[in-house]
């Protein structure tokens, strides 16, 4: 058997050498039996809605730490959870930003949450400590005590005036304004101030007394409005007044009367004062119009 020609262009043989001349012959290197070549990793695609919670989680962070508007904290919050549960449970894709957004969101609503009442409490306390720093700050007034007249300058230089005798309110200018007298007295007059609704017990040691002043209006002043005064004074001298102790008249209350009445006209109205059980005898009553200091005539009247 002849074996067959030889071929001109190289060796047939691998372990043959190549014909002069001739560049050598190279093989490429086979891959081992049982390996498979792995081609380049194909590119990751993102988390969209992982990104979104990641936003949403710390938009909701910022939110929860302005006054007000955090509020709106528990609804980017929510959103975020949601959309990073989403992004959660989405397979091949990455969950970093997705687990990051969900947990900003629900720390972003257990902050607002938090601080929602640090705002509201701080607000009431700023409020309540302003409000108490100006009234702080508020000049204090102290009563003036009016000058109690002594037993001498009533009796017996100043014989009380029966119940029902007129006598003339003028004003600081000595103009007549009033025809006034004092029609009764009730030195012991409990049940019925406290029959009206609103009205409590004398203080302590004190009863309420109740005079009933019928007036007539003479004309009008050209100076400013004042008060008709009443007031109870004891046997020692201690005067008691309307402003002691507050209690609404049975109708109709004087100081009505006096602001109602037109010129011509007349009217009753009651006086209630709170006066010393004790000392409830042996007082009398006084009226004028205005105060003292400006000039007013006082006149008193007997009590019982």
């Amino acid at each position: 058997m002849t074996n067959p020609p030889q071929s001109p262009y190289g060796p047939s043989d691998p372990s043959q050498q190549p014909a002069y001349g001739q560049p050598p012959m190279f093989h490429p290197p086979q891959v081992p039996y049982g390996y498979t070549v792995v081609g380049p990793k194909p590119p990751q695609r993102g988390n969209g809605p992982g990104l979104a919670a990641l936003i949403l989680g710390i938009v909701s962070v910022v939110l929860a730490f302005i006054p007000i508007v955090n509020i709106f904290a528990f609804f980017t919050g929510t959103a975020g959870i949601i959309v990073g549960i989403i992004g959660l449970v989405l397979a091949d894709r990455p969950r970093k930003q997705a687990a990051w957004g969900t947990g900003l969101s629900a720390a972003s609503m257990v902050i607002a949450f938090l601080m929602f009442f640090v705002y509201t409490f701080g607000f009431i306390f700023a409020v309540g400590g302003a409000i108490e720093e100006s009234t702080r700050n508020l000049p204090t007034y102290e009563a003036t005590p009016v000058p109690s007249p002594t037993p001498s300058a009533i009796a017996p230089a100043v014989e009380p005036l029966a119940l029902g005798t007129g006598v003339q309110l003028n004003d600081a200018d000595g103009a007549p304004l009033f025809d006034a007298t004092v029609t009764a007295s009730v030195l012991d007059a409990n049940d019925v101030v406290l029959a009206i609704d609103g009205n409590t017990p004398a203080p302590a040691t004190m009863q309420w007394a109740m005079a009933t002043v019928e007036l007539t209006v003479l004309a009008a002043s050209n100076l400013p409005p004042d008060q008709i005064e009443v007031e109870f004074v004891t046997a020692d001298g201690s005067v008691y007044s309307v402003a002691d102790a507050l209690a609404t008249p049975p109708p109709a209350d004087l100081a009505d009367i006096q602001d109602t009445l037109a010129l011509g006209e007349s009217g009753s109205g009651n006086v209630v004062i709170a006066i010393p059980t004790a000392d409830a005898t042996g007082g009398v009553w006084s009226i004028r119009y205005g105060s003292e200091s400006s000039g007013a005539i006082t006149y008193y009247f007997e009590s019982a």
